[in-house]
């Protein structure tokens, strides 16, 4: 049996709401904020938030998430669940080794 490495929608959170401000919060680098909370889930989750006041364009927006969802896939462990809300406050450039030598840590 083949292991699944994508990242499907059991991975996903839908719903942002102000309970998950009171997670966990650990800054990855400026403007970078990762919230983060033990679940009973098998699986790890991600929310990734860039408000439009902070990157304009939408294509932009959206590759942001496609880089840090990629990280995400790539550096989490697959045992236990934990919830993650990305938060971008700005856009640094490097942010993604800083990112992703975060999720490999956790």
């Amino acid at each position: 049996m083949s292991v699944d490495l994508g990242f499907s929608k059991k991975n996903r959170i839908k719903k942002i709401t102000k309970k998950m401000f009171g997670w966990k919060k650990t800054k990855v680098c400026d403007g970078v904020f990762v919230f983060e909370k033990e679940s009973n889930k098998k699986e790890p989750a991600i929310l990734i938030t860039i408000p439009k006041a902070v990157v304009k364009s939408a294509v932009q927006r959206n590759k942001i998430r496609r880089r840090v969802r990629e990280i995400f896939r790539k550096s989490v462990s697959r045992e236990g669940g934990v919830d993650f809300l990305v938060k971008f406050n700005s856009c640094p450039d490097g942010f993604g080794s800083k990112l992703e030598g975060f999720f490999k840590n956790v």
